[in-house]
């Protein structure tokens, strides 16, 4: 491992992963399956392409279709239910890491922009000072 590289693991220990290098950005989505995933406004994510990481452990998933059309899976610990990373259709070879499976290191990765503001609550001011998207970025 590198000094940058992260290696963390589920609140039970079962599932393991380590991210190497920076992620490719950092967020909030507060879509509505977020917001229902989540329990609260919204999910603080972190991107990492599948190359950037190595994952052991046993996870089981389930998937929705977002509003936007794509197909998201969320995986969890299949002992303690942690949420340990997403997939999404449309970011393909990447996965979405919550910032909160980090500890620590998520001191260091603070979220860039909020994606899907356009559903956030009024009384989360969470995202201010950040770029807004009311759906996803424009690249």
């Amino acid at each position: 491992m590198e000094e940058n590289d992260i290696r963390v693991e589920c609140a039970c220990g079962q599932a393991k992963l380590t991210l190497f290098g920076a992620p490719k950005t950092t967020m909030l989505c507060a879509c509505r399956d977020c917001q229902k995933a989540s329990g609260t406004d919204h999910t603080a994510l972190a991107l990492w392409a599948d190359e950037q990481l190595e994952f052991e452990g046993d996870t089981t998933s389930y998937a929705t279709e977002a509003d936007s059309g794509a197909t998201v899976h969320r995986h969890r610990c299949a002992r303690c239910g942690t949420p340990v990373f997403g997939t999404s259709s449309r970011l393909k070879g990447h996965r979405l890491i919550p910032l909160g499976l980090l500890g620590d290191a998520a001191n260091d990765l603070p979220p860039k922009s909020m994606i899907f503001s356009r559903t956030k609550f009024e009384w989360d001011h969470t995202s201010d000072g950040l770029a807004q998207y009311p759906t996803y970025r424009d690249n």
